[in-house]
């Protein structure tokens, strides 16, 4: 395998992280309280884990881990507003098409400068974009990058030709191509770039002290500064990796916000806090690999999804899940009710599990997770509640994050597995996750109609042509079951009541810009 198919494999991979993710923003002023709103007010993040890097190459755009550090770095050129769904420009101008998505115009703003003070233009875009598919660089966002010809019109438009026509492309950008390096950063190489970052956004890199703590402050060319932004003077991220101490640590008062995916803690959260919940597709699912036995037949993922109750897992375990049944969200505008999983049917569940036994395919296999004690809860109760069926049994593999995502991304080398996706829009995970061509379609799943669906959706900028499509698909899924969702996608800050200027984007992300307490 290429060092660039491994990269495309690899591209998003952490966006599956099945352990609970928290952020949390917490106090630098003495006493357990933030320094007041002004030119000195500072605040400090406590992140699950520390960078690797702080380059927008190699890290993944996720509102619960990587994400937020990036959004103070850099700022978004483009992002997607989830209460409209649609393509916002930041530090861009415009992305737009006028013929249907065969060409596209990028526009920047004038007068933006990068934190060094040079010139935030569209030939630092196009170098951008071309660093994402250079093999060496190993960018996890390679795949959205490729194919892509560029041609700098003038010092703030950039002429975009696809590899084909996609009049969704300023999707792929908003989520994938939004955070753009200073061409001087790059040129020092991309291990220099993540250390040493330069961007537009409202903060910079002060210091860096490995495992522990990263200090950030104010960008003195920030594109906004004449309006008073960013609200704070200072931006401490610190590695904590207890979510639950964190919402302690602001329900008590010594801290200001955190940001989980974890339901349990947005729920207990709900009474004396500010919680900012936003739903996403996806969510926590059983994903099958449908080219290896038992999943290989539709009849024993049918089974399984049977056999299992959505509901009764909060029921059982108290942690918080909201049940589906759909990659699609209810709240989003492409959910189609009539294109629900199949309800819990334990009776044509046993005789499914019989049928397949009595042909010699019994329904036994591996379950793989990644290993916390919330991922090993959830397929200890899975195990438990399969153990009643005849003709069926269930091992779990618990791996470390790393080798987890090598076993399945990689060398594709599992029956199912604990997958997590959040997405704001179909396009382009969707694509990406259940299209019988794409590399990054870990479960093998092959199927005419669902392809077409999904091409539907990507080549159609009609909301009623794409809605269409996406119930197309819905149906599709229910009917083979590529994967089985269990609990809806949900991530969002929580807050303290002293804290304001909470605008988030994308899946969740915040503008660190116009953050500031009371």
């Amino acid at each position: 395998m290429s060092t660039y198919t491994a990269a495309r494999r690899i591209r998003r991979l952490p966006a599956f992280v099945a352990a609970p993710v928290a952020l949390a923003l917490v106090s630098t002023a003495c006493g357990p309280t933030s320094s007041g709103s002004g030119d000195n007010s500072t605040l400090t993040m406590l992140a699950i884990q520390d960078s690797a890097s702080l380059d927008p190459f190699r890290r993944p755009y996720i509102a619960v881990t990587d994400e937020p550090r990036l959004s103070a770095l850099y700022d978004p050129m483009l992002y997607i507003d989830p209460k409209t769904g649609t393509v916002t420009p930041h530090l861009a101008e415009s992305l737009a098409t006028a013929d249907g998505g065969r060409t596209w115009l990028l526009k920047l703003r004038p007068d933006v400068k990068f934190s060094d003070g040079s010139v935030f233009d569209a030939a630092a875009v196009r170098l951008n974009w071309e660093t994402h598919t250079k093999p060496e660089t190993k960018s996890v966002h390679v795949a959205y990058a490729s194919g892509l010809t560029l041609r700098v019109v003038d010092p703030l438009t950039l002429e975009i030709v696809p590899r084909a026509p996609n009049p969704n492309f300023d999707r792929t950008v908003a989520t994938h191509l939004t955070y753009i390096e200073a061409p001087s950063a790059i040129a020092r190489g991309v291990d220099a770039a993540g250390t040493q970052p330069v961007g537009a956004g409202p903060f910079m890199l002060k210091s860096w002290i490995r495992g522990n703590e990263q200090v950030f402050v104010r960008n003195p060319h920030y594109w906004q500064k004449d309006k008073g932004l960013p609200k704070l003077s200072q931006l401490t991220i610190k590695t904590s990796a207890d979510g639950n101490q964190s919402y302690n640590t602001v329900r008590s008062g010594g801290a200001d916000l955190f940001m989980t995916a974890v339901p349990e803690i947005l729920t207990q959260a709900e009474g004396d806090l500010q919680t900012f919940h936003q739903k996403d597709l996806g969510g926590q699912m059983f994903l099958f690999n449908t080219t290896r036995a038992p999943f290989d037949d539709p009849r024993a993922r049918r089974a399984i999804a049977l056999a299992l109750d959505p509901a009764d897992i909060p029921a059982t375990l108290h942690n918080g899940y909201l049940p589906s049944n759909s990659f699609f969200n209810p709240a989003s505008p492409f959910f189609d009710p009539s294109a629900a999983q199949p309800r819990q049917n334990k009776e044509e569940a046993q005789r499914l599990f019989d049928e397949l036994a009595a042909e010699g395919q019994p329904v036994a296999f591996t379950h793989l997770i990644p290993k916390n004690s919330d991922s090993q809860k959830v397929a200890e109760y899975m195990q438990s509640r399969l153990r009643t069926f005849r003709n069926t049994s269930m091992e779990i593999e618990s791996l470390e994050i790393g080798a987890y995502i090598v076993k399945y991304a990689i060398n594709k080398d599992f029956q199912s597995l604990l997958f997590q996706q959040w997405l704001v829009d179909p396009e382009p995970e969707m694509f990406d996750m259940f299209h019988s061509q794409s590399p990054m379609n870990y479960s093998g799943w092959r199927n005419a109609e669902a392809d077409a669906a999904l091409l539907a959706g990507r080549t159609n900028s009609d909301p009623a042509a794409r809605k269409k499509a996406y119930a197309d698909l819905q149906r599709i899924m229910a009917d083979e079951l590529p994967v089985w969702v269990y609990s809806q996608s949900i991530a969002g800050p929580v807050a303290g009541k002293s804290l304001t200027g909470l605008e988030q984007y994308n899946t969740g992300c915040i503008f660190m810009d116009r953050i500031d307490v009371k």
